[in-house]
């Protein structure tokens, strides 16, 4: 028998073509990639050209006020907690306002603004609210105080190539106005979407804001690829029903809220967050626009897609990838403009919702009481370049 060459001891196993290896990592999720790239010099030098498949929610947790870390839960990994630390002082006395991929948008303690990479610590747009949002009435730019300024439904979106960011959020002065800015705007832009009162939800996707208006239960579009917003969509949805945003029966109260949520076909869904006051479950109820006769009609499955309320999408979700399909991964009502002073934001909030079931899984108990929380959310982090 002819003795095996030194190409085929066994030694040169993982020396694979870089764009084979690039394969191999895209198809990984993030425990098993952090564990490819300690296979040998070449693998890590790989890795850093690719990134895990990064289609699972995760759960990112922020500590008490103070504290300059968070913390990570990959659902893949049970009872695993990652601890991302060192983050600075200011990170330490900031509040997360949203979440795109792997970039926050905080806001500190005097207002000022910032987005910053969890991973990379990079930073951009760094500005404040008091005198960089402005409203021009008759060429005369009117200062807002920043002791009136309340940020409402804040949203951040950020292309992850080119760094091309929007931020945006609501602001109550009398009128409802929409404050945005983005990377080439020099001052924080608003404008007036009419009829969008008393309450509302908005998800920003595909260069679009979508927005959902509580009192005519009706939905717009503005495009946001030009210069300037432009509306190129308006439902007319003929609502009598009941308003408000409580119910009582006998001494409990039922609180509820709506959020809008753009299915990735692009439909629009309604989804009702329902509590009740002597409880800590929550309910949901769906609906889905009827492009037919622009009606809202319930829907009891949402196939083989979960809805990331905080983010107001939905994502593919399949037993392979780790997605509860048929699912609502909710992380605590934050508004509290509808909600009694007493429910505040609370660990039992985090869970993922089951439609077929009508029952909550939580993380384990050990993933939250480790820890003083002051707010948690799921998000679909980006790990490329970490």
């Amino acid at each position: 028998m002819e003795s095996l060459s030194d190409e085929s001891d066994g030694s040169s196993w993982s020396k694979l073509p870089l764009d084979l290896l690039n394969m191999v990592f895209e198809r990984l999720g993030f425990a098993d990639f952090q564990r490819a790239k300690s296979v040998c010099l070449s693998w890590l030098h790989a890795s850093k050209q690719s990134a895990p498949n990064s289609k699972i929610p995760w759960l990112i947790m922020f500590p008490e006020k103070g504290k300059d870390y968070c913390l990570l839960f990959n659902p893949e990994e049970k009872e695993k907690v990652y601890r991302i630390q060192d983050l600075g002082a200011e990170f330490a006395n900031s509040h997360c306002l949203a979440i795109c991929g792997s970039w926050l948008f905080m806001r500190d303690d005097r207002y000022n603004l910032y987005i910053m990479n969890l991973f990379t610590r990079e930073r951009m747009i760094e500005r404040t609210t008091d005198d960089r949002f402005r409203k021009k009435i008759d060429d005369e730019y009117i200062t807002f105080p920043e002791k009136d300024m309340d940020i409402e439904q804040p949203i951040l979106w950020i292309n992850e190539k080119n760094k091309d960011y929007v931020v945006m959020w609501l602001f109550r002065s009398g009128h409802v106005y929409l404050v945005y800015c983005r990377n080439k705007d020099n001052l924080w832009n608003h404008c007036e979407p009419a009829n969008f009162y008393g309450g509302g939800s908005m998800v920003y996707k595909d260069h679009k804001i979508y927005l959902y208006g509580s009192l005519r239960h009706d939905v717009k579009v503005f495009d946001y690829s030009g210069d300037s917003p432009r509306q190129i969509f308006e439902t007319q949805v003929n609502y009598a029903g009941k308003h408000g945003f409580r119910s009582r029966v006998g001494n409990v109260w039922k609180n509820k809220k709506t959020d809008l949520v753009v299915s990735m076909s692009g439909e629009f869904l309604r989804v009702k967050s329902i509590i009740r006051s002597d409880s800590d479950v929550w309910s949901f109820r769906i609906y889905k626009m009827d492009s037919s006769n622009n009606k809202w009609e319930k829907l009891t499955s949402l196939g083989d897609e979960a809805i990331l309320l905080d983010q107001g999408i939905t994502v593919p979700a399949s037993a392979t990838q780790g997605v509860h399909r048929n699912s609502i991964y909710f992380s605590g009502n934050r508004s509290l403009q509808y909600f009694p002073k007493d429910h505040v934001w609370s660990e039992k909030d985090i869970f993922v919702y089951s439609l077929d079931t009508q029952e909550v899984e939580r993380p384990h108990r050990s993933i939250c009481s480790s820890i003083q929380l002051s707010d948690a959310r799921w998000f679909v982090p980006n790990f490329k370049h970490t």
